[in-house]
């Protein structure tokens, strides 16, 4: 049987099929390319962006938390001095989920390699209810084969607590998943709960660390730009075959 890696020990070692490696994704600025809707936003509501700002991300701890979308955008309201009913907050929400939609292409390619090569996938992602419900129904949540979202958990990252919730839903200790996030704080919250975590920054160097890993089948000859649209996509692609 493989020896479980220290905490303090984050390289790699041989990749065992016969016990399972997870590598759980993070979603938001990892898979996801955030677009900036808040400027949106406060002009629905007719108030200064910076404010807006401000007020949005002041109570989006309880809303990744299971805060109804009723119950954060009344909270947001409320800093501004708005007045927010139901049909505000829903369409505040939509306006909102749309901004966490756009997927990054680099990344999604990688998560189809892995898929294609039978790793155990897994996302744990901060998100509110009314946006987990949406991501469940992308095409890339069919590469998953569990999809954990605070606002469903009642917990998110980093709290300790949330890694036990992990650990217990995919059935595996935690010195057998791999956790790749964008957040620093989270991928120390991982490490000291005795996950293997890595700070993704690019597509490009996430899949270094896998192939040193030994869990990614391949390295591509060329990369796409992170920003690349479509088309420039599809023409890396053609040049590189």
């Amino acid at each position: 049987m493989r020896a479980s890696p220290s905490v303090e020990d984050n390289s790699p070692i041989p990749y065992d099929r016969s016990s399972p490696w997870w590598v759980v994704f993070d979603y938001g600025e990892v898979l996801s390319l955030q677009t900036d809707v808040r400027p949106a936003m406060a002009e629905l509501l007719h108030v200064p962006v910076p404010d807006f700002c401000d007020a949005w991300a002041s109570e989006r701890y309880a809303y990744d938390r299971g805060a109804s979308d009723t119950e954060y955008w009344w909270a947001v309201g409320a800093r501004l001095g708005v007045p927010v009913d139901e049909e505000l907050a829903a369409r505040l929400t939509a306006i909102d989920i749309s901004g966490w939609i756009e997927t990054r292409p680099e990344a999604l390619a990688l998560l189809a390699e892995l898929a294609e090569a039978r790793i155990p996938l897994a996302l744990l992602s901060n998100a509110p209810y009314s946006h987990a419900r949406v991501f469940r129904r992308q095409p890339w949540a069919a590469s998953f084969r569990h999809l954990l979202f605070s606002g469903e958990l009642g917990m998110a990252k980093p709290q300790p607590e949330v890694w036990d919730c992990l650990t217990e839903q995919l059935g595996a200790r935690a010195s057998d998943l791999l956790f790749l996030d964008d957040r620093q704080e989270n991928v120390d919250s991982a490490r000291a709960a005795g996950l293997r975590a890595e700070h993704w920054t690019t597509t490009d160097r996430a899949r270094d660390r896998l192939v040193d890993f030994g869990l990614c089948p391949y390295r591509p000859e060329a990369s796409p730009p992170e920003d690349a649209s479509p088309a420039d996509v599809q023409a890396t692609r053609q040049h590189s075959g």
